[in-house]
């Protein structure tokens, strides 16, 4: 500790008379002392660096403490003052101290986003582990940025009552129920009312993005399309055709051969039985609704449940071909690839979501 002496000397003078380089030069050589001496310092040891620090750092200029705040974020005994400087500082200040610094408590961290607001709470909800005083928190004071970035935290931890506020407000915001549904510790009861919530968002995003003509129809096109899987569950065809067909796709997806590409050429070559039982291993749905998708009455399901995949128009068409009233008309293809390409993807993705939800339903 006799380098420390000799710089707390300096220390007074730099203060009174030094200009701004000779601060933060003095306060990098006690910096670097710090660091090298840490692993093996004890409590009371720290505190002298944390008063010779915390002083000196009052009166550095802005990049010097950006600098400061970089090198000691890390540290898990960095001098305990110093770090809530730090941490109240202007956020590009302490941006690295809020994410990640082991010194800062959960007490501490509502402390710090109650007094300085946005910026400050941003970078917080990056600090993993986060526990739920802190979430319940910026939940309930950060708005709807803040918000969104600490539901995307994957480590973050929420109360019973601070997921639910999350929940109740996804009801009226799509992108934070693509945000939840992204978790795993949703509890039961919350995570049907997201599924509500997503099913109705998907209602409504049909209607805001097909073509108007279709408007009247678009209420029914969801249930459409999943009506036919609590229907008997037989399809029109001879049972042993398709039978014979999904033992092959289910041999063609096990050896890895399955995919996209292959579903266009089956679908190209006419192989009904075969594009059908592709696209249900697929899309990951029963054959009675993958066939009421590519046959059934409702037009705009192939269109929905190949965007939501996220294949393109050259297969969607392929799956369209197979149609006997529609796959034949030029303008009828025409108007399909209009629709297609008018469809948002996200839309598409939550359609198919709840087709499945509903294919899983006993």
């Amino acid at each position: 500790m006799s380098a420390v002496g000799t710089m707390l000397r300096d220390l007074e003078s730099t203060i009174q008379r030094g200009s701004g380089h000779e601060r933060a030069e003095i306060l990098a050589r006690l910096t670097d002392l710090f660091l090298a001496t840490a692993i093996h310092m004890d409590e009371e040891q720290v505190g002298v660096f944390d008063v010779v620090i915390g002083r000196l750092s009052r009166v550095i200029e802005l990049h010097a403490r950006i600098e400061l705040a970089e090198r000691l974020a890390s540290i898990p005994n960095a001098p305990n003052g110093v770090i809530h400087q730090l941490a109240l500082d202007e956020i590009a200040v302490a941006r690295p101290v809020l994410i990640q610094s082991p010194r800062l408590s959960d007490q501490d961290l509502v402390a710090i986003s109650a007094a300085k607001g946005r910026d400050h709470m941003l970078a917080i909800t990056e600090r993993p582990n986060l526990g739920e005083p802190v979430t319940d928190f910026l939940i309930l004071r950060g708005g709807r940025v803040v918000t969104h970035a600490v539901a995307s935290n994957q480590t973050a931890r929420f109360s019973r009552h601070g997921m639910g506020v999350l929940v109740m407000r996804a009801v009226q915001d799509d992108a934070l129920q693509a945000t939840l549904g992204m978790r795993r510790d949703i509890p039961t009861e919350l995570s049907e009312q997201l599924i509500r919530a997503a099913k109705n968002s998907a209602r409504k995003r049909l209607n805001e993005s097909l073509a108007l003509a279709l408007v009247d129809e678009i209420d029914d096109a969801v249930e459409r399309g999943a009506e036919a899987l609590v229907a008997d569950g037989q399809m029109p065809s001879e049972l042993g055709p398709i039978s014979a067909a999904l033992t092959e796709i289910k041999e063609l997806n096990e050896a890895g051969q399955l995919d996209e590409a292959k579903v266009r050429a089956l679908a190209q070559s006419g192989a009904t039985e075969h594009a059908t039982c592709a696209l249900a291993v697929l899309a990951q749905l029963s054959l009675p609704a993958a066939e009421q998708i590519i046959l059934g009455s409702d037009r705009e399901a192939v269109l929905l449940v190949a965007r939501g995949l996220g294949w393109s128009w050259e297969t969607t068409a392929a799956l369209i071909s197979l149609r006997k009233d529609l796959g034949k008309s030029e303008a009828a293809i025409e108007r399909a690839r209009d629709s297609f390409r008018n469809l948002a993807q996200s839309t598409a993705q939550r359609v198919l979501g709840f087709l499945r939800m509903r294919d899983a339903r006993p």
